[in-house]
């Protein structure tokens, strides 16, 4: 968050030593709870810090839902006692002694990954630009690849979680990451000395709306595009074959990438038939139905198949489209009669 999510609670920045402190005072705590936690790694002379960022586990809770169950909340009321509680997806950030702690919940097959990305400022984001050049994606959840059909998003598929490969194949060296940094210039030339480095990757005008408004804010990204400019302002990295780069992808991390590609279309060609088979455009043709009435009808027509039958998609592609509208009254009289 950057220390900028509380505003109603007076926060400030800690130094170096104090925040050593404090970190390892809140590490006591949390660990009488949760089996693992840690903060993101940092360069080693970082001088002082805006907030902290706490990865926590959620293993042992994994019945408690992050989002809506309020044990999270609950647990921070009562151990931390903050004056403000910001919560934003799987961040819970609240005041302590006057930091703004960035408390994430993060799920047990998550943790490690999550620990990776964030590590080292915006190491992660600038890592995951080079993972888009290649058609990719790299973040929290580790290295996967999104499948679009028809410009249409279809399936997620993880490639891998295992770091050292996945350094290996973006052409950056793990162990140098293992080693750590001295200095936020020294993250940067990490990136840079990538064979894969494009400087016209990290440009504003080559970023999309989201990531656009995301990187303006945060300091350590526009000082990357400042160093870029003075010092290696026309770098052109390698243009990639995307079909080919999910082929050595495969290979290299011995994962089904294709199968999985085929699978996701399959998948997807069944609900585009399905839809177009019997949908609520057809039902208010026929029955004129609108609005919040021919909502109402088609939910509770699916509920009452999938109660009956199983499977709503595959119901309607196994019935005739005539028998489909025959079930359907059927369904709306049963559901007149009984309520």
């Amino acid at each position: 968050m950057g220390g900028l999510a509380l505003k109603n609670t007076f926060t400030r920045r800690y130094q170096r030593d104090e925040y050593d402190a404090l970190e390892q005072e809140v590490f006591s705590i949390v660990r009488k709870t949760f089996k693992r936690c840690d903060t993101p790694r940092f360069f080693a002379s970082k001088e002082s810090f805006g907030d902290m960022d706490l990865i926590v586990s959620m293993e042992g809770f994994e019945s408690v839902s992050t989002d809506n169950s309020g044990y999270i909340r609950t647990y921070i009321e009562e151990t931390f006692k903050p004056n403000e509680i910001f919560h934003n997806g799987h961040c819970y950030s609240f005041d302590y002694k006057e930091l703004q702690i960035d408390f994430m919940v993060i799920q047990p097959e998550d943790y490690d990954s999550n620990y990776h990305y964030l590590a080292f400022n915006d190491l992660g984001n600038f890592i995951g630009r080079i993972a888009q050049s290649m058609g990719l994606k790299y973040g929290q959840e580790g290295l996967w690849y999104n499948h679009f059909q028809n410009d249409q998003k279809v399936g997620k598929i993880m490639i891998s979680k295992d770091y050292p490969k996945i350094f290996a194949f973006l052409g950056l060296s793990y162990e140098k990451w293992v080693e750590g940094f001295d200095s936020l210039e020294e993250i940067f030339e990490y990136i840079i000395q990538s064979p894969n480095f494009d400087s016209e990757l990290y440009q504003m005008s080559n970023l999309n709306k989201i990531n656009r408004e995301r990187n303006l804010k945060r300091k350590s990204y526009m000082s990357f595009l400042d160093y870029i400019a003075r010092n290696h302002p026309n770098v052109f990295g390698p243009e990639y074959d995307k079909a080919k780069v999910l082929k050595d992808a495969s290979n290299f991390f011995e994962c089904d990438v294709f199968t999985e590609i085929k699978r996701y279309e399959y998948e997807h060609a069944e609900s585009a038939y399905a839809k177009a088979k019997f949908n609520g455009g057809m039902v208010m043709n026929k029955y004129g139905l609108k609005g919040k009435d021919l909502g109402e009808a088609m939910d509770y027509f699916k509920e009452a198949i999938e109660e009956q039958e199983g499977n709503y998609k595959q119901f309607i592609i196994q019935k005739p489209i005539k028998n489909l509208f025959i079930i359907f009254e059927n369904v709306m009289r049963h559901k007149v009669t009984h309520g």
